[in-house]
């Protein structure tokens, strides 16, 4: 028995990432890119690539308004960036720790 991302893993990495990165960065723990499509398709998000930029906009708007939009991008890139690789160490030791209970 092998770990496997959740979809709410897999619709939390989507917004960060495309399908075909989730692949990559998970390959032991990721379904097929089909498979992931199919799994996000049934919780409302058909189109990854227009949710992420939908996703992206929203926190824009959402920045302070003090900030020019170069400013605020550059700054919500360098947060998304940490949140994923908190993400990617989250899911890592999830992973770990899943396989070392039911490997005994």
């Amino acid at each position: 028995m092998s770990y496997r991302l959740s979809d709410k893993q897999l619709s939390e990495l989507v917004l960060l990432v495309s399908v075909q990165k989730i692949t990559e960065i998970f390959p032991r723990y990721s379904p097929a890119a089909r498979t992931i499509y199919r799994r996000l398709a049934r919780h409302g998000i058909i189109h990854p690539l227009k949710a992420q930029q939908e996703f992206k906009r929203q926190l824009l708007l959402a920045a302070p308004p003090h900030l020019s939009d170069k400013d605020a991008q550059a700054l919500i890139d360098d947060k998304l960036q940490r949140h994923l690789e908190g993400m990617i160490a989250s899911i890592e030791k999830e992973a770990k720790e899943y396989e070392e209970r039911f490997q005994k």
